[in-house]
């Protein structure tokens, strides 16, 4: 009994190949039917997305033409010169900013807390920038800036002086070049 219970195949190399063989050719049948199914459909989807296309063309046809509004040259010019109501944030551009030297003197989850902050570095004088969360940024992070100098010993010594400063945090500043 322990004969029948227990059976092997074998196989020669020659078996293998053949099964191999075999495999391959059934997978590039179902590759090559699956293309001609998806020809299928395409065709099937341009003639209904050509017919919709006409049937709005037909409604648009049928339905009254708005009347044409006067061209206006003069309030467009108008618009043109006024400035907008809202003014953008002020950003450096991306060109501009890659060659230059900051040291960036805070980081901070609010928009508020990190505008205030700047703003006791323009009263000393020197210009700052509070750059946006990054994407890859788990919490939102502000980075409050100070600079845009042309060296790396210019942004040295601006360290130490914003270090000198008595600005009731921790001087842990740094320099990045952006």
């Amino acid at each position: 009994m322990k004969n029948r219970d227990y059976r092997e195949i074998q196989l020669s190399s020659s078996h293998l190949v053949f099964i191999f063989i075999g495999i391959l050719i059934l997978g590039v049948i179902i590759f090559l039917l699956g293309v001609s199914v998806g020809k299928k459909q395409a065709q099937i989807l341009g003639e209904t997305e050509v017919s919709n296309q006409a049937k709005i063309e037909e409604v648009q046809e049928q339905a009254p033409q708005p009347l044409e509004q006067p061209k206006d040259p003069i309030n467009k010019e108008l618009a043109l010169h006024q400035k907008p109501k809202e003014e953008p944030v002020k950003t450096a551009p991306e060109s501009q900013e890659s060659n230059f030297y900051y040291v960036q003197v805070g980081a901070f989850t609010d928009n508020k807390a990190a505008s205030s902050f700047a703003q006791k570095f323009k009263q000393h004088g020197y210009s700052t920038l509070v750059l946006s969360p990054l994407p890859s940024d788990k919490k939102p992070v502000y980075r409050v800036r100070v600079g845009g100098f042309p060296s790396k010993e210019k942004a040295e010594t601006i360290r130490e002086e914003l270090a000198s400063l008595k600005l009731k945090r921790k001087s842990d500043y740094f320099i990045i070049r952006k």
